[in-house]
């Protein structure tokens, strides 16, 4: 089975790359932009093809297309938020030389919108931040939420648009400087949501047409940003209110294929509160895969027409992601070393020896990075 995994520079590509390589059943290709992409490091990888960068989606439509064309491959598999609503739109024109299984773009659109995304929690009844919009410098003044404050993009764009301010000054600052280097124009403009107080949890699923097949949560233990971000350590959980308004949404979406709906439990109530739907793979994906629940094999399954039954069964597990995700965290709260020492030996990492290419080519690029910083 010949199948092609697009985002070659995601973490999470690696990971879907060296849990369907290390089987040695299929023949799995990638899709790159950049040099700077970790999966095509990998031993798994049979082969490499450059594309332009999905951020001009129009030319990526076409070149994906006439990729297929040439190839025939068996399933495609983006994993990026771009490609995913880049493969969400021209889904019946891949499935003329390929299969591809997303959900359709109405609900990618529903979730790019964080508006649209706190309507449906307004519908469904899941508690969601206190949020407010302003359209002028001179309506924040009617914000009636304590602060701190976040401040945050009015759309999804694959990388957080987030800034915090802990009194009006700082709010007016972080809200024009937004503005002006984003361009966000009337209706679309920030949002500003009171701080919630309390750890990250994931709800992730595998829906087949509108009904859940498998799924897995996760409790965030470090991020980075060490303020709130994607995870640099994390472990299973499991949580029946959790499980309940993660299956709700998604089930008022009719989903298909993969998503994660990812909240926040206050300190101050003990409240799961909907931060956001990622309606494609997560960045934390090796958790659930170190766990046994194989989100991209299901997608072959389903390629294959063979039934996914459903299970709620998964490992315990604890999973650190160590280069590109404890390291950063340590330089901004260097007390949680022992923590990170600590877990070295009851966690899981991402640091594969049979496949230490990309994590070596990882180091170097932190090594660069760092490099610049300190030039500065």
């Amino acid at each position: 089975m010949k199948i092609l995994v697009l985002d070659a520079v995601n973490k999470n590509t690696l990971a879907i790359v060296r849990h369907l390589g290390r089987e040695k059943k299929y023949e799995i290709h990638t899709v790159y932009h950049s040099k700077l992409s970790i999966s095509i490091y990998s031993g798994y990888i049979k082969r490499s093809h450059k594309l332009s960068n999905p951020a001009n989606s129009g030319k990526y439509k076409h070149d994906l297309i006439e990729l297929l064309k040439q190839e025939k491959f068996d399933l495609v598999i983006p994993v990026g938020f771009s490609t995913y609503k880049i493969c969400a739109e021209i889904r019946d024109e891949i499935k003329k030389y390929s299969d591809v299984i997303v959900t359709t773009s109405e609900n990618i659109d529903s979730t790019i919108s964080k508006a649209k995304t706190y309507s449906i929690a307004e519908e469904v009844k899941i508690p969601y931040p206190k949020t407010f919009v302003a359209q002028t410098l001179n309506d924040l003044g009617k914000i009636k939420i304590k602060f701190p404050l976040v401040i945050k993009g009015p759309f999804e764009a694959g990388n957080n648009i987030v800034k915090y301010a802990d009194n009006e000054n700082e709010l007016k600052v972080e809200w024009k400087k937004m503005v002006e280097k984003y361009g966000f124009t009337s209706p679309d403009m920030p949002l500003i949501q009171e701080y919630i107080r309390g750890r990250g949890y994931g709800f992730f699923a595998y829906y087949d047409e509108g009904k859940l097949k498998r799924y897995f949560m996760h409790k965030r233990l470090r991020e980075d940003p060490a303020t709130g971000g994607a995870s640099t350590c994390a472990e299973s959980f499991r949580d029946e209110k959790l499980f309940e308004h993660g299956k709700k949404i998604l089930d008022h979406l009719n989903w298909n294929g993969v998503a994660m709906v990812e909240f926040k439990k206050g300190d101050d109530d003990g409240e799961y509160k909907l931060m956001e739907i990622n309606p494609k793979f997560w960045g934390s994906l090796d958790l659930s895969l170190c766990a046994g629940v194989n989100f991209p094999y299901y997608l072959i399954q389903r390629h294959l027409k063979e039934e996914v039954a459903y299970s709620d069964d998964y490992n315990d597990i604890r999973f650190q992601w160590l280069l590109n995700g404890e390291l950063f965290h340590f330089f901004q709260r260097p007390l949680s070393l022992f923590a990170i020492t600590g877990d070295l030996f009851i966690s899981k990492n991402d640091i594969w020896l049979r496949d230490i290419k990309p994590n070596i080519f990882q180091l170097l690029l932190i090594l660069v990075r760092f490099y610049k910083l300190f030039k500065k």
